[in-house]
């Protein structure tokens, strides 16, 4: 009894860490979901921690060699941090992570958009999409972006980019100009980002005209929109109401 319990614990973590998900594809031996930036596993057994909504912690203990799926990456003050279903790991030399290249993260969007998720790189939150200003190439084993800027005389490609610091994100095409009401209080951010620098508070009520495309969620927004000299902050889309 106390072996099965054991045997039904580990599948009860296994489940949390990496969940079904409803499509996938076949990559390196293994199935590969959206959103899964990579997978992760570990020198030696280890302890793991989420941190509750109460403040306090629970601890998990994985197995060397296991594998499992991470989902979102951080990178600030020189860390980088992997999300492993509710569990959040710090790189260490303890941790093995493997990159799911960026063409088959991409593959699960109609239109791609990519944003710099990297705060060390001075450039966190630029945007770039495919169909305007950017290609995917692998770069020495490496999975790379490549930005390419219209010079008018053709395209100049300078930049590159660590597939890691690259969050893929789905871009819904909406038409600018449209009115909207803010239904409820709410932070406007910097990027289509949870974690970006709020910009101002708007509040319930408050209305607001679209800028660009819906992109992870988030719609960029003027409150004027005649103000050359206003950038647009990003809303929740679902809390904007439009007005015909």
């Amino acid at each position: 009894m106390k072996k099965l319990f054991f045997v039904l614990l580990a599948a009860v973590v296994f489940a949390m860490v990496n969940p079904t998900k409803s499509e996938a594809i076949r990559y390196d031996g293994a199935e590969v979901y959206k959103d899964q930036t990579g997978k992760m596993t570990f020198t030696k057994d280890i302890k793991i921690y989420k941190k509750n909504e109460d403040g306090t912690f629970d601890s998990l203990v994985v197995k060397r060699n296991n594998y499992f799926r991470t989902y979102e990456i951080e990178k600030y003050d020189g860390k980088t941090f992997y999300q492993m279903g509710p569990y959040r790991v710090q790189a260490t030399n303890l941790v093995v992570f493997r990159e799911i290249p960026m063409k088959i993260r991409a593959s699960f969007y109609a239109n791609v958009t990519y944003i710099n998720i990297n705060r060390n790189s001075g450039e966190y939150g630029k945007l770039f999409t495919e169909w305007r200003d950017t290609s995917i190439s692998d770069m020495n084993g490496d999975q790379m972006l490549r930005y390419c800027e219209d010079t008018g005389n053709g395209l100049k490609c300078e930049k590159h980019y660590p597939g890691s610091d690259m969050k893929v994100l789905d871009t819904k095409f909406k038409k600018a100009g449209v009115r909207y009401e803010v239904t409820e209080d709410s932070e406007a951010k910097t990027y289509p980002l949870e974690g970006s620098k709020t910009e101002k508070a708007m509040p319930k009520g408050s209305i607001v005209y679209s800028v660009s495309d819906s992109i992870n969620a988030y719609l960029c927004v003027k409150e004027d929109l005649e103000a050359k000299d206003e950038q647009c902050t990003w809303l929740p889309i679902g809390i904007l109401k439009p007005i015909y």
